[in-house]
């Protein structure tokens, strides 16, 4: 990207009370800042902007489907590392897509797009939306939402399944 559980558990690290909730919470709205000016042309993301997060997305989310909760843990953003230890989120996340089994398809049905979210310092984030299908008939909506950190590098600062 070139710019700028179950319903019993949630993992998100844009607002760090929601780690560990024994409830689902609803997914963060994007929210754009009351009166912003709009962006300059120039600085819009564009489709091919979406299409690079929405790919990013779809590996990141093989990490997990292979049990690679750790990797996928490394490559965060230090937000994400800052809200749950790497141990908490290879337990926390593995609890929470144990009931699910093995990923049978996937589809990105929501893109979206905020300078703000609830609990997370202001920046650029991309919230992407996947309705998944799992081998033994269960089915989730997974959010993940990706934030725009120092070197203009996009790394996962929430995920969510339920």
């Amino acid at each position: 990207m070139s710019r700028p559980m179950s319903a019993r558990f949630l993992l998100a690290a844009v607002a760090a009370a929601w780690f560990g909730l024994a409830a689902a919470q609803p997914a963060p709205a994007p929210a754009a800042p009351p009166g912003a000016p709009p962006l300059p042309e120039s600085a819009q993301p564009t489709m091919g902007d979406d299409r690079e997060t929405i790919a990013a997305s779809t590996k990141w989310l093989a990490l997990l489907d292979a049990g690679k909760y750790g990797p996928a843990w490394d490559g965060a953003s230090p937000h994400l590392k800052s809200v749950v230890t790497r141990a908490k989120w290879i337990q926390g996340i593995g609890e929470a897509r144990k009931p699910f089994g093995k990923l049978k398809a996937r589809n990105a049905v929501k893109f979206a797009r905020s300078h703000q979210m609830e609990g997370a310092p202001d920046g650029d984030y991309s919230i992407i939306e996947f309705e998944s299908t799992f081998a033994n008939g269960k089915r989730a909506t997974e959010h993940i939402v990706w934030m725009l950190g120092d070197g203009d590098v996009w790394r996962v600062s929430g995920y969510y399944i339920r």
